[in-house]
């Protein structure tokens, strides 16, 4: 039975976490208040990341930990969710008022209810 390297795993999801945000390892610590260099660091070694800054890392990415140490997290079709695009649209609706979040959310619903009316 081969042991999970969860370690190398959450480091090299991190690393492509990176890569498709466009994301600095430097912007990505400064974004979770830890030195740039203990990240990168962390990324570089066999122990991996400190349990606190994965957290951290996957509360910056609206992911979980399980997500992070999942070796085909990036082969799931529904990690698309992952895209730029997707992060770019949640960090405009996070920065909305209530009655902006409120339009999106009808808008949302709207589309949701004439979508499932064309599937019948």
């Amino acid at each position: 039975m081969n042991k999970i390297d969860y370690a190398k795993i959450s480091s090299q999801n991190v690393k492509e976490l990176l890569f498709r945000h466009k994301i600095s390892i430097r912007q990505l610590a400064e974004n979770i208040n830890i030195p740039p260099t203990t990240l990168n660091d962390s990324l570089k070694s066999k122990k991996g990341i400190p349990i606190a800054a994965l957290i951290k890392i996957a509360e910056f990415f609206h992911l979980t930990v399980n997500d992070l140490c999942d070796e085909t997290f990036f082969d799931n079709p529904d990690s698309e969710m992952l895209q730029s695009d997707v992060v770019e649209f949640i960090n405009k609706y996070k920065a909305l008022d209530k009655h902006g979040k409120e339009l999106i959310g009808l808008i949302i619903d709207k589309e949701l209810e004439r979508a499932t009316e064309e599937k019948k």
